[in-house]
């Protein structure tokens, strides 16, 4: 959901810290798709936020300019974007912004080189018994460790597709066949990629890889 904050801040004199969106001692936080205007300080981070990810909001106008030019000194909180913590502590990514201190402001990404996006799938090996281990490599763009991998497989004689969510983290990872597993073909038709857990939203990708699964005689 889109939040929009606006409106927060003074234009009386006197260092007033008021902010549209605060992180003021949090970790693993995700600020994503909001818009941020009127506000003393757009977004303002403190030294002790850490892992935080601030990804894809509007953040602009802040202050604004009756706060601008009636109280001078507030001119250091004056920004959309305030970090106080250290380089790199936490992720800044595809935000629009105009003024900001120690963060990323003017490079905004297009879309495409954001999302990530599953092209293909590939087992290694692509025939083996139950109980022994295979390899699976997903190739795209934007994808990274912290990528999840949603897959559409059918089972060997199944009549339809069954979704596994979460079925891998990283787009390279081995997994193993454990006994009683279904013998014969088993066939990935779709992939997503996504870096929320919980989001399954997005549409599955057409792949197409298959793992035949025998019993050793051996």
């Amino acid at each position: 959901m889109r939040n929009r904050f606006s409106g927060n801040g003074y234009v009386a004199a006197g260092p007033v810290p008021n902010f549209g969106i605060g992180i003021l001692v949090g970790a693993e936080n995700l600020i994503e798709d909001n818009i941020v205007t009127g506000n003393l300080t757009g977004l303002r981070l403190n030294a002790t936020a850490t892992s935080n990810v601030i990804r894809g909001n509007t953040i602009a106008g802040n202050p604004p300019i009756l706060v601008a030019n009636n109280a001078p000194e507030n001119a250091a909180f004056g920004f959309d974007i305030l970090n106080l913590s250290s380089a790199e502590a936490n992720a800044f990514e595809n935000n629009l912004c105009i003024t900001a201190m120690n963060a990323p402001c003017a490079n905004l990404k297009p879309t495409a080189d954001v999302i990530p996006v599953v092209t293909s799938i590939v087992f290694d090996p692509a025939r083996l018994a139950t109980r022994g281990s295979f390899k699976a490599t997903l190739s795209g763009s934007n994808l990274t460790s912290a990528t999840y991998f949603d897959i559409r497989v059918r089972a060997p004689r199944a009549s339809s597709d069954e979704v596994v969510l979460n079925w891998q983290q990283g787009p390279s990872a081995s997994h193993t066949v454990p006994q009683g597993t279904a013998l014969g073909d088993w066939t990935v038709s779709g992939a997503r990629a996504h870096l929320d857990a919980n989001d399954h939203s997005g549409p599955l990708a057409p792949v197409q890889a298959t793992l035949f699964v025998f019993v050793s005689p051996f």
